[in-house]
């Protein structure tokens, strides 16, 4: 169906349950496609622990009309039926839903979801297959990393790597930590494509067993070692700040600007946008709001 976002052109809204034959497993995705001429860059979006394709629609519909296209995937096992069973059952679920197993499903269904929609009609003709980009909130910050070749060491010491040469940049929100086992270091020094890293002063997820602290969110940009890459640590941004659902005060300007340094980072990489780059290596010049909301930028080019 069409649709209008504000400040931008209209867009198409299309959900559909695509089928992994190979892995009988069905991806729920949800679309975001810009209603105008030429082919537009496509960026996927994993969902954090407990999410949905219905998630983020602020994101994806700012990006589309803004002219890039935006695949919402849905991980069947890691998203919103985690929350069904109630009560302290519920611990256990999300422990389950964050096993390394659901994480390389995850990989595999942003994979799946690229080939489906870079092959499937009416909408393959309007992706353009040579820029592409992922972005993902939390767990699916991990999904984002992994699909740019991020890697870890299983027991027994094989490499486990899932990256996709089609990819060429990823907004990372809210990384999670790694296993105590992990090296950063090592799992993440592989990446080559640019990098942009959003996180908070109070980003936290205290969950027993799977907690991760403010400070260890910029874990994986400290630990690229190559690729244009961006840190922006927001001041008293909470985890749920890139949520649709979290709407104080603080969160919904967090959201905004969010919105406003995502955009200029897929310009610069898709569009190669000489104004979107220099406002990416000083983005709070002239722009107060920003200033205030920012206690952090880093930028490494």
């Amino acid at each position: 169906m069409a649709d209008a976002s504000a400040g931008g052109s209209p867009i198409e809204v299309i959900d559909a349950d695509w089928l992994d034959t190979r892995r009988d497993r069905t991806v729920p995705i949800r679309l975001f496609l810009p209603v105008r001429p030429g082919k537009a860059p496509l960026v996927i979006f994993s969902h954090g622990l407990g999410g949905s394709r219905s998630g983020y629609n602020h994101l994806g519909r700012y990006w589309a009309s803004q002219g890039i296209a935006t695949l919402h995937t849905q991980h069947v096992g890691s998203d919103r039926a985690v929350w069904g069973s109630g009560g302290l059952a519920v611990l256990g679920a999300l422990k389950a839903a964050a096993t390394p197993d659901q994480a390389i499903a995850r990989v595999l269904d942003v994979r799946f979801a690229l080939d489906q929609a870079l092959s499937q009609a009416p909408w393959a003709d309007r992706l353009d297959a040579r820029r592409i980009g992922v972005a993902g909130h939390s767990f699916g910050a991990n999904t984002a990393l992994l699909s740019c070749g991020a890697r870890y060491r299983e027991a027994g010491g094989r490499i486990a790597t899932f990256g996709d040469p089609r990819i060429r940049a990823t907004v990372v929100l809210s990384a999670p930590a790694l296993p105590n086992d992990q090296d950063p270091l090592f799992a993440y020094g592989a990446i080559g494509v640019p990098s942009l890293h959003l996180t908070g002063t109070q980003d936290a997820t205290p969950i027993p067993g799977l907690t991760t602290l403010p400070q260890e969110r910029r874990v994986p940009f400290d630990s690229i070692a190559a690729g244009p890459r961006y840190l922006g640590i927001f001041e008293g941004g909470r985890h749920s700040m890139f949520n649709d659902w979290s709407r104080d005060e603080t969160s919904q300007a967090i959201k905004a600007e969010t919105r406003v340094l995502t955009l200029a980072f897929w310009r610069s990489v898709f569009e190669q946008d000489p104004a979107a780059a220099a406002l990416l290596r000083a983005p709070t010049g002239g722009r107060p709001t920003l200033n205030a909301l920012l206690t952090t930028w880093e930028a490494r080019v």
